[in-house]
């Protein structure tokens, strides 16, 4: 993924990230006062903005970016930043960990929620909003080379997080549909916020590809987002 060269313009493109963690965000407690907290992958603040508003004892905001880093202090400079691995969560104990349209990109799930689970205190949770399967599915159905990372299910994420060590609370779904005037510049909005690997297509390729997408209609091209938050405590 490209983020880090993406974060100037990533705030005003990340259109369904916007929705995501606003839809998210319904679901942080109201009396977080005597809480300590951690965001991980906070990127620009789409989520970060949600959980300054709460009044923790402790609350930090990381990302593995700098450039993502100093975008968010730029944005909201009262919050404490910071860089940090999200994969590897090396931290002191926090009592609540927060993450936003990130662990989706996580190659080995499984070990990176271990390591949050280490790094949360007892009794501690985690809120966790990120794509399933179901996402960017007009791209995907078209060539498996496009995504660069396995979609899991909702199911699968469930299985991920108990098997890690947490007991799931609570989770809800939801399906987005986010409109753009053809299939290139549906590619070139996730080229503007970083999420493509590095190229897997020659532009011979990628031009088949993108005609292959289009219906040969006038109407807009629609892509699928599923989002899934959840919300777990450590076991």
């Amino acid at each position: 993924m490209r983020f880090d060269q993406k974060a100037p313009r990533y705030h005003e493109k990340a259109d369904i990230q916007k929705i995501v963690a606003d839809w998210g965000s319904e679901w942080i407690e109201r009396d977080c006062g005597d809480l300590r907290a951690l965001e991980l992958g906070a990127g620009t603040g789409l989520f970060t903005r949600h959980l300054a508003l709460r009044g923790f004892r402790e609350f930090r905001a990381t990302d593995l970016s700098s450039s993502m880093v100093q975008e968010g202090r730029h944005r909201l400079p009262l919050v404490d930043w910071g860089e940090l691995d999200a994969w590897r969560c090396e931290t002191d104990p926090v009592d609540r960990i927060y993450s936003s349209s990130l662990l989706q990109w996580a190659l080995e799930p499984e070990d990176v929620l271990k390591n949050w689970r280490n790094a949360l205190a007892a009794g501690g949770k985690v809120l966790v909003c990120l794509f399933v399967k179901g996402s960017l599915s007009e791209f995907a159905d078209v060539d498996a080379r496009f995504a660069a990372f396995p979609w899991r299910s909702e199911s699968e994420w469930i299985a991920r997080f108990e098997e890690a060590g947490f007991d799931v609370l609570r989770n809800e779904t939801r399906s987005d549909l986010i409109a753009f005037d053809s299939p290139r510049e549906a590619l070139r909005s996730l080229h503007d916020i970083g999420a493509v690997e590095e190229r897997r297509m020659s532009a011979a390729e990628l031009r088949r590809f993108l005609r292959s997408c289009e219906r040969g209609e006038e109407s807009p091209f629609e892509v699928s987002w599923k989002a899934m938050k959840i919300e777990c405590v450590r076991r």
